[in-house]
């Protein structure tokens, strides 16, 4: 039987695979949509937003990586990690990785 370690752990992996995708969409939507909407004075509310654009761009990460690299999964099978499991935690981590940068930007504007 798997620990939740390994399994969190497996996820920190293969988040480092997909990284450049996802914080690169990150660091994009952060600098073009939400900076210079702290600068003129509108971005209430719109983190939420962002954070819906931002999740709805995982499909594309997905795709990219399914077909840079079709047979990246053998490592995490053999771990006992299904794919489900990989990109749900890769999502809630890049999603409150975004969140945090977020946040952490409205705070330096505020």
């Amino acid at each position: 039987m798997n620990s939740l370690a390994t399994r969190l752990r497996a996820v920190g992996l293969f988040y480092r695979s997909v990284a450049p995708f996802m914080v690169g969409t990150s660091v994009l939507i952060l600098l073009v949509v939400l900076w210079p909407a702290l600068h003129e004075g509108w971005a209430s509310g719109l983190v939420l937003q962002l954070l819906l654009v931002k999740l709805a761009t995982a499909p594309a990460v997905w795709y990219l990586s399914e077909q840079l690299r079709p047979d990246q999964y053998w490592f995490y099978f053999n771990l006992g990690v299904s794919r489900r499991f990989l990109w749900v935690g890769l999502v809630l981590l890049d999603g409150s990785l975004f969140l945090g940068l977020a946040g952490a930007l409205v705070a330096a504007f505020a």
